[in-house]
């Protein structure tokens, strides 16, 4: 009887110790997002810290003076191809484009979707583009 006290309380704490470390995981992390938010910083450089809206809005006020631009395409069809650049510059961050090329195609037919009637010969000039852009 006294070990499967023991064992109880062993478990006990153990369970106890874990949900500690859960909050002040959780803290930290709510903390972290807190700072992001107010300095509009963030200490990881992945996709999910690029802001899709302000990439989207400075390819549509910039779109047409690229010098692959084909106007008989929309900037619909245009976007995906600069979204895989710029989620890319962030997925591969520290890589050349040479170097991820084949991935982004890849990455790029997943966003293209049946959206754009864009090819990937068509459109690598923009995927580059928005990969090495500087933001």
């Amino acid at each position: 009887m006294a070990n499967d006290m023991k064992g109880l309380v062993e478990t006990g704490v153990r369970t106890m110790a874990g949900l500690v470390g859960t909050a002040a995981g959780t803290a930290v992390g709510v903390a972290a997002g807190v700072v992001s938010a107010l300095t509009g910083k963030s200490g990881a450089r992945d996709a999910s810290s690029v802001d899709p809206a302000a990439q989207e809005l400075y390819w549509r006020e910039h779109f047409a003076a690229e010098p692959y631009y084909d106007a008989s395409y929309s900037f619909e069809d245009w976007l995906p191809a600069w979204r895989t650049g710029w989620e890319g510059r962030a997925k591969y961050a520290g890589r050349r484009f040479e170097d991820v090329e084949r991935e982004l195609q890849a990455d790029f037919h997943w966003n293209r979707g049946k959206r754009s009637l864009l090819l990937w010969s068509q459109a690598r000039d923009a995927v580059r583009a928005a990969f090495e852009r500087k933001v």
